[in-house]
């Protein structure tokens, strides 16, 4: 006797059914030592599906079932189409938002379980659409048979994939999901609204816009072939009337009719077989006929002679007068062992500078004289600085002192 594999799926129920009680009005259910056969067994027969690390929750369909053997209904109710599922969803954020907010603790919990529901059901929607649109693309809608049919579904499912993803658009663009990650009202839900639905959007969206791409396609190509058929079929109603016809010696027609005009032509060239013996003769005479190729001596160039360019002039750079200063002030503070005061130098030799301002000549002695240059001359070099009153972070430099190291 054949097993019955319905009555085996009720018996598999009735012994698991507090693990889906409790799956049923919990929303879901963690595995642990003691339940983990039981979830693996009922997880076989698709009445558990997983929902991340060690949790598991009822099978949209069978909740369904589960719903209206029970007679309950649904906040709002549970819509087929997808953008009409966006709709209670935000229905029901709406909702516990204002529950939230005015300390309803029952209706809050409640309305959370169906917030979680409603994602599972949209969440497993999108992946049966998806995996069904996948499996009818592959198989080029091979559960029809005729031409007909099979645009049909085409173009049904064409219509469909469209609207599921403009639906998802729409509440990509839509401020939904930032509520629910940035308030408090949903801090329960926020984390499953993440992993089941938000960071799955993106690649459900892009999987059904490739099938969108493939679907257009094969529209495009069963009507290439609804156009070959039909003329195929006209050619075979044809024969049908005229069981005797026979096909014309085309070829032997100087005159051809029109239609056969419209195919172009093969490209054909001829040429002698030069292996023959029996055209050897015709070919000589045909060769001597050719006249010889020109003859082309090779033309010897003369040899180059190496011309050399004219050196570049010399540039002598001349000495600045500011640098004249610095390297005296340096000889002075080395030869007499004493500290310079580069503002008393400026002030006891103002014909040196060339009419240079105090601050460009302090500047000049910081920049010429840095750490390189102060070691090479074995001095040291000391500015008196105080803070700029205004501009923060910056000093001014009021004098520069050089002395030996």
């Amino acid at each position: 006797m054949s097993r019955d594999g319905v009555k085996h799926l009720i018996g598999r129920l009735a012994t698991h059914q507090h693990l889906v009680s409790h799956a049923y009005y919990n929303s879901e259910l963690i595995k642990d030592e003691e339940n983990a056969r039981g979830i693996e067994l009922l997880q076989q027969h698709k009445v558990l599906i997983p929902r991340g690390d060690d949790a598991y929750t009822l099978h949209t369909t069978f909740r369904r079932f589960l719903d209206a053997a029970l007679n309950i209904e649904r906040l709002y109710g549970i819509g087929s189409d997808l953008g009409v599922a966006f709709e209670r969803l935000e229905q029901l954020t709406n909702a516990l938002f204002d529950v939230a907010h005015e300390g309803k603790m029952e209706d809050r919990e409640r309305i959370e379980d169906e917030i979680r529901q409603s994602i599972y059901e949209i969440s497993d929607n999108l992946a049966a659409d998806l995996a069904h649109l996948r499996t009818l693309v592959e198989n080029r809608f091979g559960n029809v048979s005729t031409l007909a049919e099979k645009k049909r579904q085409n173009a049904y499912y064409i219509g469909r994939t469209e609207k599921v993803v403009r639906a998802i658009e729409l509440f990509t663009l839509s401020d939904l999901g930032e509520r629910i990650q940035t308030q408090g009202a949903f801090a329960n839900i926020a984390a499953m609204f993440r992993a089941q639905l938000q960071e799955r959007l993106p690649s459900f969206r892009q999987n059904l816009s490739d099938i969108l791409e493939i679907l257009k396609q094969y529209l495009f190509e069963y009507r290439e072939i609804e156009e070959r058929t039909r003329r195929v079929r006209s050619l075979w109603l044809y024969l049908e009337r005229h069981p005797v016809y026979e096909l014309q010696e085309w070829d032997e027609t100087a005159h051809p009719q029109p239609w056969l005009l419209k195919a172009s032509g093969l490209s054909i060239r001829s040429h002698p077989w030069v292996r023959d013996s029996e055209y050897t003769d015709a070919l000589a005479d045909l060769a001597g006929d050719i006249a010889p190729p020109p003859l082309r001596l090779p033309v010897e160039r003369p040899r180059g002679t190496l011309i050399e360019d004219d050196p570049a002039p010399s540039v002598i750079l001349q000495i600045k007068p500011y640098q004249w200063a610095i390297e005296n002030l340096i000889t002075t503070c080395k030869s007499q062992n004493v500290r310079a005061s580069a503002l008393e130098w400026y002030f006891d030799h103002p014909n040196d500078l060339g009419g240079m301002s105090v601050s460009v000549w302090l500047q000049c002695v910081l920049e010429d004289l840095g750490p390189r240059k102060k070691k090479e001359l074995g001095i040291a070099v000391v500015a008196e600085e105080s803070p700029d009153p205004i501009f923060t972070g910056n000093v001014m430099v009021s004098d520069v002192h050089v002395e030996p190291a």
